[in-house]
């Protein structure tokens, strides 16, 4: 209920209480409605006051047909009592009705009761009251007073702010002909009872401002808004609230981006894997104690040039392209006359993706970046026909074929000599998956196997010459995060020929389960469990590259590479892009590193203009040089090949 209502009702039981304890005072309270004495322009109806002050009993008041006007909420005006013609009911009532035991308690109000308890102010109310002067008692006169009543309650609401005369309807005390009515009275419903408090909240909103008003909790529109306005409110109301909550989100987001950094990575492994693949550690064949003839042990045990492994972990700023930076070619090693011929390897499954002008990106970055005349790449596939007349691919193998090479897989021949003949040899073990996963780990070992050299995947980007790097076998470091059960990476990796690592590997290989298709098993996870039982055996394992070695894209947000398919950053290494330097970092950073591993995403195309874009340019318009000195030195061949001399 209304506060103000509830203000008011008190007021009112405590007036009828005053006049109850006052009636001896006053010979006009005595009197009952239905008295030949009575008369409305000497005695008027005692009425409830709506203010702090009542005026007393016995003072006279303004005739009932007449109502002042209404300066403020809570002027004093002359209503009709709350007692109708027709009701049987006692003032005593309203406080104290006593049981059909004889016990008094909270009254039960009975409206159609015609035999009610005597009263003990001396009203009667069982006589015809004030709108029935005339001596006939009627059932219209009870409900045609409840409307009056109803519609004087709301003209005292409405005309708070109009500030004019609302006189009563026409059928009332103290009316007369042709009295008006004003335009915001409403007429009442027939039998409807309504107190002064009833529509307070709805009146009192109107004077609030729009917000407060569609606000939740803040009132609505008069009795006259339809329904589809109020749901109208409502919904705004509900999308104002919406909005509020999601602005206060991304302010929320923005200010705590700024003052933190957010690094969440999460990996769910089922303890009955870890503890029969990575807790327990699996016995070697003993290739080290046997290696192979084809294996160049002195290289092995001789001593390294260049550190490779820097032992800690470099996953703060810069500090992995600092490192990178310190391995560097020997000066000398264009004067060595027996320099050893590099072989490049990689892989392409024709029968999932067409070879197209991402793939050649690969080979455009080995011919700029690698010394050809010591250099060469073998394209492994298993379709050599295919790729031969691959509209992308011929060009350069006509002018670059001294340096390309494509070769059929044959799994029967890369097998022979290997534990892995009795898994995959003579059509055993069928490991070509739909992704070109396990396929392809079980391919660069034994490619490397047989030839020796260094694998590389088709997704990566070569950026500088790797022959420092060939004075270890190693693979990379997946990422800078040190991942506990996949920490290793083989899209990047240079094993010899023959290399007792390979061999070991192999037999780990066969004496496993056979993979599950698009898994690491033969991968990233063999790796690992390869290099624990090196150390469980106390053999020096292979070495680990840094992360920023092959893939500078996978550590911290504010130190990894941006994404090669997305436009410049705005910054990189917490420098603006154009007024800071933050392009010329990345360039340089990029000199460093010596690839970028794509990580496939070979549907996504380099932004133009972007820098791996600019990137990919430059070792074309480099490789379009190379063809214009070739051909003014007389380097093409008659079959269109170039063929650059040492030292070229």
């Amino acid at each position: 209920m209304d506060p103000h209502g509830t203000w008011r009702a008190s007021k009112s039981k405590a007036h009828l209480a005053q006049v109850d304890d006052t009636r001896s005072s006053s010979e006009s309270s005595h009197q009952g409605w239905s008295g030949t004495e009575w008369n409305t322009s000497t005695n008027p109806r005692p009425s409830l006051s709506s203010s702090d002050e009542h005026v007393p009993p016995s003072q006279p008041s303004e005739p009932y047909g007449s109502i002042p006007s209404i300066s403020h909420r809570r002027s004093t005006i002359s209503r009709p009592s709350l007692h109708t013609v027709g009701s049987n009911i006692s003032l005593d009532a309203l406080n104290n009705t006593q049981r059909p035991n004889g016990s008094s308690g909270s009254a039960m109000l009975d409206i159609n009761s015609t035999s009610p308890s005597p009263p003990s102010n001396g009203y009667t109310y069982g006589q015809p009251g004030p709108s029935n002067l005339g001596g006939s008692s009627s059932s219209y006169a009870s409900s045609s007073y409840a409307r009056s009543r109803r519609r004087e309650t709301e003209i005292e609401m409405e005309s708070e702010d109009e500030n004019v005369h609302h006189p009563s309807t026409a059928g009332h005390p103290g009316t007369g002909p042709g009295t008006g009515i004003s335009k915001h009275q409403k007429r009442g419903r027939g039998g409807s009872f309504s107190l002064p408090f009833h529509r307070t909240k709805r009146r009192l909103s109107s004077s609030l401002p729009w917000p407060a008003k569609w606000w939740p909790g803040g009132g609505g529109s008069s009795s006259s808004t339809s329904g589809s306005g109020r749901n109208q409110r409502k919904t705004l109301r509900n999308l104002l609230v919406i909005l509020l909550l999601f602005g206060s989100l991304l302010w929320g987001i923005s200010t705590w981006r700024s003052k933190y950094e957010i690094q969440i990575e999460f990996s769910l492994f089922s303890k009955k894997w870890i503890k029969q693949e990575i807790d327990s550690i699996s016995k070697l064949k003993g290739c080290f104690r046997n290696p192979s003839p084809y294996y160049n042990t002195t290289k092995h045990h001789g001593a390294k040039r260049n550190m490779l492994n820097p032992g800690i972990s470099l996953k703060r700023g810069m500090a992995c392209y600092d490192f990178s930076s310190t391995i560097q070619p020997n000066p000398f090693s264009e004067l060595d006359e027996t320099r050893d011929q590099l072989i490049y390897h990689t892989y392409w499954r024709s029968d999932l993706i067409e070879f197209g002008p991402r793939q050649i990106t690969t080979f455009q970055s080995f011919l700029a970046t690698q010394p050809l005349q010591y250099s060469k790449i073998i394209l492994w596939t298993n379709g050599k026909s295919i790729l031969e007349n691959n509209p992308t691919l011929r060009p350069y193998l006509i002018k670059w074929g001294e340096y390309i090479e494509v070769k059929q897989v044959d799994m029967d021949y890369l097998t022979a000599g290997t534990d892995l003949a009795k898994v995959m040899g003579n059509g055993k073990g069928n490991v070509f998956d739909g992704k070109g996963w396990v396929d392809g780990d079980a391919i660069r070992l034994l490619v490397l196997w047989h030839h020796g050299g260094i694998w590389m995947d088709m997704d990566q980007i070569l950026t500088r010459d790797l022959h420092p790097l060939i004075e270890e076998e190693w693979v990379t470091q997946w990422d800078c995060y040190d991942k506990p059960y996949y920490s290793l990476n083989g899209a990047l990796m240079h094993f010899e020929r023959h290399s007792p690592y390979l061999c070991e590997a192999f037999h780990l290989m066969a004496s496993s389960p056979f993979p599950k298709p698009n898994t690491f098993t033969w991968g990233s996870h063999l790796y690992s469990k390869l290099h624990r039982a090196l150390l469980a055996a106390h053999i020096r394992p292979f070495g680990v590259l840094p992360w920023c070695f092959a893939d500078p894209r996978n550590c911290r947000t504010d130190n990894r590479f941006p994404d090669p398919f997305l436009p410049d950053p705005p910054i990189f290494a917490g420098k603006n892009w154009h007024s800071e330097g933050g392009r010329e970092e990345l360039e340089e950073r990029v000199g460093q590193v010596w690839s970028l591993h794509l990580h496939n995403q070979w549907m996504k195309s380099f932004p133009t203009d972007g820098w791996v874009q600019r990137l990919v340019d430059g070792y074309i318009g480099q490789l379009e040089r190379l063809e214009i000195y070739a051909r003014a030195k007389g380097l093409v061949g008659a079959d269109g090949k170039i063929r650059l001399e040492e030292g070229e």
